[in-house]
C-alpha cells in the first residue's frame, strides 16, 4: 500500500505523516511519499516558478525531518519528491497526478489561523475532484486515533457515495460503521428499502459491522448533522463523496462539502 503526504512549512505536516504511518502500520506497512510542494510567500508572476535551488534550501530541513519521523515507524519504504515550482496550479496539478498512483493521499485543512498559508486555499477541493483516488484530509489542530474502528458513512445514492465507500473499504475493515442516508426531505426514507438493505450487506462483506440509518433533515445543514452525528457516537473517521459541479471540474457544487473542509472536527475520507 502507498500513501502519499503533502508537505510544507507549516507547522502541521508532521501530524499528517505520523497519520500515514499508523494506517500503515495497522494494515501491516506499506510505503510513504512525502510530497513537498508550496507557494511563494509572494507570486510576481502567476508563470513564475522560482528558484529551484531555493526551492530545495526550503525543502531540505522538512526532508529530513520527514525521514527521521518515519524512522520510529518499522516496516515502512520511505520516498520524497520536491515539486520544482511555487505557481499554485503547478503544485496542485503535480499533487493530482502524484495522487492518481497512491491508495490514499493525505493533506492538510487550511489553517484560516496562519498568517502566512503558502498552500493553495483549493488544493484539497481540486485533488479530489481530479485524481480518481481517496483523499484523507486531517484537521489543522486535534489528535486522532488511526485505527477507524468506529466510522460515520454519509450515504445519498450518487455515484460519489458509491465511490467513497468502495475506496474506503480497505481502510475501515473490521470496523463499526453507521451509514446516514443523507436527504433533504421532511420525512424518513424507508429503511427497509433494498438499497440500503444492500448497502449494509455489501459493508458486511468487508468485515464491516454497518447500521443505516434514514433520518429526516429539515431543519439543520447537512454539514452541521454530520459533524453532529460524528461528535455522537465517537466517530474516528467521516467517508463521504465529494461533489464538482457539472462543467467545472474545479470547482465544488454544493456547499456540503466546503462546509464540511471548514468546520471539520475529525479526519475526513473524500473520494469523487
Amino acid at each position: 500500500m502507498k500513501i502519499i503526504v503533502h508537505v510544507d512549512t507549516g507547522e502541521s505536516w508532521p501530524r499528517r505523516v505520523e497519520a500515514a504511518a499508523k494506517i500503515l502500520v495497522n494494515r501491516g506497512g506499506g510505503r510513504i511519499l512525502g510530497l513537498f510542494g508550496q507557494m511563494a510567500s509572494t507570486l510576481p508572476s502567476y508563470s513564475f516558478h522560482g528558484d529551484k535551488d531555493v526551492i530545495d534550501r526550503d525543502a531540505d530541513p522538512h526532508r529530513v525531518r520527514f525521514h527521521d519521523i518515519l524512522a520510529a515507524y518499522p516496516g515502512i519504504d520511505v520516498d520524497w519528491h520536491t515539486i520544482h515550482s511555487v505557481n499554485p496550479g503547478f503544485i496542485v496539478s503535480e499533487v493530482t497526478a502524484n495522487a492518481q498512483f497512491a491508495d490514499l493521499t493525505v493533506l492538510g485543512q487550511i489553517d484560516p489561523r496562519a498568517t502566512n498559508e503558502r498552500v493553495p486555499a483549493d488544493m484539497a477541493e481540486q485533488v479530489v475532484l481530479n485524481c480518481g483516488r481517496p483523499i484523507l484530509l486531517i484537521p489543522y489542530a486535534g489528535s486522532f486515533d488511526y485505527s477507524f474502528k468506529r466510522v460515520l458513512i454519509a450515504y445519498n445514492d450518487s455515484r460519489e457515495s458509491s465511490r467513497a465507500v468502495g475506496d474506503a473499504l480497505p481502510f475501515i475493515k473490521g470496523a463499526k460503521a453507521r451509514v446516514e442516508v443523507v436527504r433533504h426531505a421532511p420525512e424518513k426514507a424507508d429503511p427497509s428499502d433494498w438499497r440500503w438493505v444492500e448497502l449494509a450487506k455489501r459493508l458486511a462483506d468487508h468485515d464491516v459491522d454497518a447500521i443505516v440509518e434514514t433520518p429526516a433533515i429539515a431543519n439543520i445543514g447537512v454539514a452541521d448533522f454530520l459533524l453532529s452525528q460524528a461528535a455522537d457516537t465517537d466517530a474516528q473517521l467521516l467517508v463521504m463523496g465529494a461533489y464538482g459541479k457539472l462543467g467545472l471540474p474545479r470547482m465544488l457544487r454544493g456547499s456540503v462539502t466546503r462546509d464540511i473542509l471548514r468546520q471539520m472536527t475529525l479526519p475526513v475520507l473524500l473520494a469523487h
